[in-house]
């Protein structure tokens, strides 16, 4: 590239950030000049699945009046006494009387919480500061430190809630002298890794008394606080969080880490029994490259289209990695011929390199992806984007030791972009309804409200674009998700090493870069979208875990949240055309049915044709096609529904059965098959069929052996639907009773006399059916 097109490249990337609204819109003029004006319909339509929604407040002091009501409603519940004791250490040098003072008032002033100070020397071995202290908590503050009156209190009340918990952390921020506060600082959940580089809970937490294994080199100081947490192996199961600021400490000058703090990390990790080399890095965090008894063979898997800029700049890269045994895998779809077979030969580099051509159409990154690592034998499986760069050539060793730790899933790296801004720092959920890679076009070694972006992370994904992980754990979940065709099954992976109780790490230094163009495409399949969703949705709906409560869930960048923001489930709903609502998927909506009450009519002479047509069916039929009756899906997961497309999964797993589902919906065919899928992969590819509730279209749908009705509202749709020659009504809870009092009450009963068979959840529902309605039915215990 010429040296003009670089510095235009450079400022273009400044003014224009990655995932930036400005970045959006000249992407979209780009497009416009390469496709039209159908091109840049599409490019602002389009809404890829990384992308940031600028939100939240901007400002400590409004935020803070945000939270004072909610201040207010802690401090009255707080009102309760508590049988949970607290010893308060207070570090000292022996010249701050006033600021001891200020600290020891603090904890006399909390909130009906039993707790005790105890005034300590700095350097104090902290096996002698613990000699006199008998209570069942305990925290180490330094002087001047001040409590919030709710401290204990909070944190007594979270401990009665889980006793199994061990230590408890919560947030803070700095005092002036002057009596205001600033500096923030938010807590992620348990983060193991984070803990290695930069003792991220500092003097915020409060540990168990019996918890503490303290060896006799701690003392009460900074890096003796640290050297605590380091040794006393907690696992996240016991490590509650607390985000509230409860803690406001000195605006003090924080001295930077030394080579004593990276030498007491790797002495402790030598203590639990892992090998590392420690140093301090220029960012002020302890770097930590773990050395295992043998390096475990790698397999890198590369996708390309053939780009061979792309190609020609990683490649050669990639040849200076000091790793001892890795071999490299192309998957190229750009077409194979003689030309292109000779470029690889030219350009391997010295790699131990493979090249397979694939032409399968359509196209499916994941499961291009998933064929090549099968045909690889690696012990480590790392995938890697072409438009990467590998500036580090210890890059390999520095992810596969971590790849290496007991509990770690995925692996990935920070990635600078080629002017060196941050492009990925993790995956966070909730951004745009989806998922934004965090501190995306900040600058290294920014300070944020969730900590230094030096520090390691720990979180919910990394990208696909560097990924490092144990085929084992690779082959557990069944690798990449392929119902994801572009974009989100790196976010999945890492997802379900979380749900498998495994950690995914960032590594925070400029190891590999990322080169991602403005001139990329930005069209993703549909099908992500919704893929997405019912994927990430646990998250969405109730926050990413390593990032904090207190901030924006719509921001890649740490911002101050704003409870006026809108949730991130109802950005993503939107984003796959449904409608948001508050109330949890259920069977008895009112509003449900009233609204499709008119189509739930049936006349007696079409009761009578059920008795006949069942009469006239009475011996065995062998089913090999089942109409399901369904209302709108909301959640896959839970609730009536899920029971039904579990049965449903098992009769084709089973018996080859044929489903298919009858939706009262509107047309979305995408968001259903996505929803399917997500609950029951078994499920992906059923035949779906929409249809109003109207007679009309009710006598179109196709015919099956069989149709079961999985709402009193589709009861009488079954009853009335052609072509079926056994009928079924799948109850599992008495539905009448969700209208007492009511003519709805009246017509869900009614549903209970059309002639249906019944298949009963739990033997009172088919008690029910039977003796109180005269049906025929059998029952299931779940």
């Amino acid at each position: 590239m010429s040296s003009a097109k670089t510095f235009a490249r450079r400022v273009a990337l400044g003014l224009l950030p990655a995932n930036s609204g400005s970045r959006r819109i000249i992407a979209a003029f780009y497009w416009a000049y390469k496709d039209g004006s159908e091109g840049f319909m599409k490019a602002l339509r389009d809404r890829p699945l990384y992308r940031g929604t600028r939100s939240g407040r901007h400002s400590y002091a409004a935020w803070r009046r945000q939270e004072r009501q909610e201040r207010q409603d802690g401090a009255k519940a707080s009102h309760l006494s508590t049988a949970t004791s607290f010893a308060v250490i207070i570090e000292h040098n022996g010249n701050e009387g006033s600021a001891l003072a200020r600290t020891r008032r603090s904890v006399t002033h909390q909130v009906r919480s039993r707790a005790r100070a105890y005034p300590v020397a700095s350097g104090t071995a902290v096996i002698d500061a613990l000699a006199p202290i008998s209570e069942d908590f305990v925290l180490f503050l330094t002087a001047g430190s001040v409590l919030s009156p709710v401290a204990l209190s909070e944190i007594a009340k979270l401990h009665r809630v889980d006793p199994s918990m061990k230590v408890i952390s919560f947030d803070s921020d700095k005092g002036s002298m002057f009596g205001s506060v600033h500096k923030p600082r938010f807590r992620p959940e348990w983060s193991p890794e984070m803990l290695l580089g930069a003792n991220y809970l500092g003097r915020s937490f409060a540990i168990k008394r019996v918890a503490i294994l303290a060896s006799e080199r701690a003392d009460v100081s900074n890096r003796g606080v640290w050297r605590l947490l380091l040794s006393s192996r907690l696992e996240s199961r016991v490590v509650g969080r607390l985000p509230r600021v409860l803690l406001t400490e000195p605006d003090r000058p924080v001295p930077p880490l030394t080579g004593e703090d990276a030498a007491m990390v790797k002495e402790v990790l030598g203590e639990l029994g892992e090998v590392a080399e420690t140093s301090v890095d220029a960012s002020n965090v302890v770097r930590v490259r773990f050395v295992p008894d043998e390096w475990p063979t790698v397999s890198i898997v590369i996708p390309t289209r053939h780009s061979r800029s792309n190609l020609g700049r990683l490649l050669p890269s990639l040849a200076s990695t000091d790793y001892p045994h890795f071999d490299v895998r192309v998957v190229d779809n750009g077409g194979e011929s003689t030309d292109n077979d000779a470029w690889y030969r030219a350009n391997s580099v010295g790699l131990t390199l493979s090249v397979d051509w694939w032409s399968e159409s359509p196209f499916n990154y994941s499961r291009v992806n998933n064929v090549a690592v099968r045909a690889t034998s690696g012990d480590i499986l790392l995938m890697l984007n072409d438009d990467t760069q590998i500036v580090d050539p210890g890059w390999l060793k520095e992810m596969v030791g971590f790849v290496l730790r007991d509990g770690v899933g995925t692996v990935g790296v920070q990635h600078r972009q080629a002017e060196g801004r941050i492009q990925h720092g993790g995956v966070v959920v909730g951004p745009g309804g989806f998922a934004d890679n965090l501190f995306s076009g900040m600058r290294p070694e920014s300070d944020t409200l969730i900590g230094p972006t030096g520090w390691y992370r720990n979180s919910l994904a990394v990208t696909g674009a560097c990924v490092a992980i144990r085929r084992t754990n690779f082959e557990k979940v069944g690798g990449l998700d392929e119902r994801f065709i572009l974009t989100g099954s790196d976010v999945v992976l890492g997802l379900d090493q979380v749900i498998q109780g495994r950690r995914n790490v960032v590594v925070p230094f400029d190891l590999v870069r990322h080169y991602e163009s403005l001139t990329r495409g930005t069209a993703i399949p549909p099908e992500d979208f919704y893929a997405s969703y019912f994927r990430y949705h646990p998250w969405l709906q109730n926050g990413d875990p390593f990032s904090s409560p207190n901030i924006s869930r719509l921001s890649a960048r740490p911002v101050f949240n704003n409870r006026r923001d809108v949730e991130p489930v109802r950005l993503a709903l939107e984003g796959v055309g449904r409608v948001f609502s508050n109330l949890a998927q259920s069977s008895g909506i009112s509003s449900e049915a009233n609204g499709l009450m008119y189509k739930a009519s049936i006349s007696d002479e079409q009761v009578e044709a059920v008795h006949a047509l069942h009469a006239d069916n009475i011996t065995f039929r062998d089913v090999r096609t089942i109409n399901w009756f369904i209302p709108d899906i909301d959640m896959p997961f839970f609730g009536g529904l899920n029971t039904a497309f579990r049965i449903a999964d098992k009769l084709k797993r089973d018996h080859g059965v044929t489903n298919r589902f009858v939706m009262m919906a509107a047309k979305n065919e995408a968001y259903v098959a996505g929803a399917l899928a997500a609950a029951f992969p078994g499920l992906a590819g059923s035949d779906i069929v929409f249809y109003d509730g109207s007679d009309a279209e009710i006598a179109r749908l196709p015919p099956a052996d069989a149709a079961i009705a999985t709402l009193w509202l589709t009861a009488p749709h079954v009853a009335k639907a052609p072509g079926n020659k056994r009928k079924f009504y799948l109850m599992q809870d008495y539905e009448p009773g969700f209208y007492p009092a009511s003519t709805m009450f009246a017509m869900a009963e009614e549903s209970y006399r059309l002639g249906l068979y019944g298949i009963c959840n739990t033997v009172s529902m088919h008690k029910i059916y039977t003796e109180s309605y005269g049906g025929e039915a059998m029952y299931f215990t779940p």
